[in-house]
């Protein structure tokens, strides 16, 4: 019997919406790895490497709440390294820069972070729903007893 298992128990816990949250996220990197603009050095103020990590955590952590199977979790999310390094040579080919291995260091950061913040989610909805079941147990136990 499989109940209602929502891993986030805010208001956007909808798949529906973190989808869409997936979805954006990968089509600003998928533009932004498109667009010949790069700021010089590390932009300003560093804005450049701390999107790279907040969109590649989005695009890892999704997964890692999203799906039931732990395993497929991992994959789709670890899924995400390997794009981050195909859309840096993308950015090389279309801005005629060398490949920047900073920004890939803070994609893989990006990717480690999601992919943190997912399991401990995960880990977090595991042993509530097991505190649960012993609790309702417990009290099941105790009404039986005189």
């Amino acid at each position: 019997m499989k109940q209602n298992r929502h891993i986030i128990k805010t208001d956007w816990n909808q798949a529906p919406r973190l989808i869409s949250y997936w979805a954006l996220s990968l089509l600003v990197l998928a533009a932004g790895s498109l667009m010949p603009f790069t700021p010089g050095g590390l932009g300003i103020l560093f804005i450049d490497p701390i999107i790279h990590i907040a969109l590649y955590a989005i695009l890892s952590f999704v997964p890692m709440v999203l799906l039931d199977n732990r395993k497929a979790a991992f994959l789709v999310s670890s899924a995400i390294m390997p794009l981050g390094y195909l859309l840096e040579t993308l950015h090389m080919i279309v801005s005629d820069n060398g490949f920047n291995a900073l920004y890939a260091l803070f994609n893989n950061i990006g990717v480690l972070l999601g992919m943190a913040t997912g399991f401990i989610m995960r880990l977090k909805h595991h042993y509530n729903e097991q505190y649960e079941e012993s609790s309702k147990t417990n009290i099941s136990q105790s009404e039986r007893t005189p």
